[in-house]
């Protein structure tokens, strides 16, 4: 890849977040996390993001999150954007984003900081530090908090200019698009809730779409895509509709099972076990059989 330019331009696109499947003592499964991202790849995907929360990041150690990422980055080699999630305090952030360099990603998202106190001046701060210990890396912020509007978003990107794109995670359809209208910077917008937020964040300037539903069905986030891009709107709720009841399970209890769902889809599909850690749960038998009839269903309309 040349620069900025030709990441941003690859990064429009699904941007899977693969899951980090485990072993039977429960330790991450390294070599199976890099054979579930040459799957991802090898079907098209053109963007993805080890250490994202579908990738459960919080629940996983410093040593872990770096095997994952250099997994990950050695699947999927150039042949899609790799962008490494980073976060959690300052130093930390940092160091893992300067990590994901030396390991050849082409760029880092930087997860939304989870202290409790976070002033609109702090997250640009934090994130500015974070995106010059990446150096020459794309950054891709991760905006989940309604506080951070588009003059702190100009701001940052005034302070940081590897800072190419953010990913938008505000289930706000109108606070997402007052946020691009305010936003004086040339950026790459990333709906950030998925194929769920997608057409309503594309009318709004969206040009990607972050997914969990790719580990388990990598042609319908496409088709999604595609519908989009086409602007194809009869496509697109097609779409919509034929994962709706995957995605609001997903999405129930301000998304406790948003990992455990698709990870039971992928188990039933003999991809990986279903196990995640807490404060993840594994699925109760009914959710089973709901994701079972899912998967019957998109197999007889395919």
């Amino acid at each position: 890849m040349t620069g900025y330019h030709d990441i941003v331009e690859r990064l429009r696109t699904v941007v899977g977040i693969p899951v980090v499947p485990y072993a039977p003592d429960g330790a991450v499964d390294l070599a199976l996390t890099g054979r579930l991202a040459g799957r991802l790849v090898d079907a098209g995907l053109g963007a993805i993001t080890p250490n994202g929360n579908t990738g459960e990041f919080y629940a996983l150690t410093p040593r872990e999150r770096a095997d994952v990422a250099r997994a990950v980055t050695d699947a999927a080699g150039d042949r899609a954007v790799v962008v490494v999630g980073v976060g959690l305090d300052p130093a930390t952030a940092q160091a893992e984003a300067r990590a994901a360099a030396d390991l050849g990603a082409h760029a880092v998202m930087v997860h939304q900081p989870v202290l409790p106190y976070m002033s609109r001046q702090g997250w640009v701060e934090y994130t500015a530090a974070v995106a010059h210990a990446a150096g020459g890396l794309a950054v891709l912020p991760y905006v989940s908090s309604p506080v951070i509007r588009g003059t702190d978003i100009a701001a940052l990107a005034q302070a940081a200019d590897n800072v190419v794109g953010i990913k938008y995670s505000v289930p706000d359809p109108v606070a997402f698009a007052e946020t691009v209208q305010d936003t004086d910077a040339d950026l790459l917008w990333i709906a950030g809730l998925a194929e769920s937020y997608a057409p309503s964040a594309w009318q709004a300037g969206a040009r990607a779409f972050t997914s969990g539903l790719v580990n388990v069905a990598p042609d319908v986030s496409f088709d999604l895509l595609d519908a989009l891009k086409q602007d194809d709107g009869a496509r697109a709720s097609a779409v919509w509709r034929r994962i709706r009841e995957f995605e609001q399970l997903r999405a129930r209890d301000r998304s406790a099972d948003n990992v455990s769902v698709v990870k039971e889809a992928m188990h039933q599909m003999g991809l990986c076990d279903r196990s995640v850690r807490p404060p993840s749960t594994v699925l109760g038998e009914a959710d089973r059989a709901a994701i079972t009839r899912i998967l019957d269903d998109w197999k007889a309309s395919a």
